[in-house]
């Protein structure tokens, strides 16, 4: 009778312990090992590689702007160099230096361009059939008269410009904030948001998305924004942490739907998320890193920089992610390293010309 009860008493335990795992009680799964190890995804580019950024697609898909960081192994050569190529990374064209984004006019006749010399930022359109530039910021004549304003974006009316002024000087008489800049009358309005910077138009420019601060002395203080040009009204998408803002970028929005793609750091690398444009239903579409995202016109796909290393040091490469088939694969896998072969500067004109307005 004693084993019968010592038996039973057995049993009785072993249904309690199955019954407390199954309510989730006992030992934790495993966490998952991150699929990277701390410096094993980005940073400075490896020697003799190259490091292309904000890799951007013309209207029509022909064309691809792109911006060189450097000229691996010639320290001499300029940075930041402004290349069109066509679609497929076949015949690159130099169209200008210290240049850090480029954004295609809707007809693509022209780029418009943030030029960096020093701590100055300036805006500028280039036309390329002529190679003519405009400089709309940073000269004493300009509304936005200090160097102080980057980041040109067209509307869809291919007129307008938004723009942001991300810094004061000295006795600046325009606050900081983004503005639009008409390129065929020159009027500028704004601020329509002040301390709101990095905005880009979106989903057929219903709105521009960016980030804003609340302190204008500290980067940490503010979050990202939606700004509505029907009524000028603005509403916070995110509540990162001031301690998380430094891992994560400003979210860009698709030119054509309502969704905004943005990278995040997340288990030692960063990855692209896709999100809808009030910051909700986030979900992460990248395994193997992804960062400095830009839409194609039509809003299928994004261009975006990969670091393929898995070590110390980078070795960055343009990769297309496309919506259709949710999968990511190199720009140009066709080519040797899936970067173009970018010929001697000393084969190339720069004879861009300023026009006076």
């Amino acid at each position: 009778m004693q084993k019968l009860i010592s038996f039973a008493l057995v049993l009785f335990t072993l249904l309690l312990t199955a019954a407390a795992c199954s309510l989730g009680g006992g030992d934790p799964p495993p966490e998952e090992e991150p699929r990277f190890q701390p410096g094993e995804y980005g940073g400075d580019p490896l020697p003799g590689t190259e490091h292309l950024f904000n890799v951007r697609p013309s209207p029509s898909g022909d064309r691809i702007a792109l911006i060189r960081e450097r000229t691996p192994g010639i320290p001499s050569d300029p940075r930041n160099q402004l290349w069109i190529t066509r679609r497929d990374g076949s015949n690159p064209e130099l169209m200008g230096v210290n240049v850090l984004g480029a954004d295609w006019s809707p007809d693509e006749s022209q780029l418009a361009l943030t030029v960096a010399i020093g701590i100055d930022f300036y805006v500028y359109t280039i036309e390329l059939a002529t190679r003519d530039t405009t400089q709309w910021t940073g000269s004493e004549s300009d509304v936005l008269s200090e160097p102080t304003v980057s980041n040109p974006k067209w509307f869809k009316d291919g007129r307008r410009l938004l723009v942001s002024v991300f810094a004061k000087a000295y006795q600046q008489p325009f606050s900081r904030g983004i503005y639009t800049i008409n390129t065929e009358t020159n009027e500028v309005r704004g601020p329509l948001v002040e301390l709101m910077e990095g905005a880009r138009p979106g989903n057929e420019d219903r709105y521009a998305i960016g980030q804003k601060y609340v302190d204008s002395e500290n980067s940490r203080s503010g979050n990202f924004t939606k700004f509505t040009f029907a009524d000028n009204t603005w509403n916070w998408i995110t509540d990162f942490s001031k301690d998380s803002l430094d891992l994560v970028g400003t979210p860009v929005p698709s030119p054509t739907s309502n969704l905004l793609v943005q990278s995040r750091e997340t288990g030692n690398a960063e990855q692209l998320f896709l999100m809808n444009s009030e910051g909700e239903n986030a979900r992460r579409v990248t395994e193997l890193g992804g960062d400095n995202p830009q839409w194609s016109p039509d809003g299928s796909y994004v261009v975006f920089r990969r670091d393929v290393h898995r070590g110390k040091g980078a070795h960055y490469l343009p990769f297309r992610f496309d919506l259709e088939t949710m999968e990511a694969a190199p720009l140009w896998p066709a080519l040797p390293d899936s970067v173009p072969d970018f010929p001697d500067l000393s084969t190339q004109t720069l004879n861009a010309t300023p026009t006076r307005r």
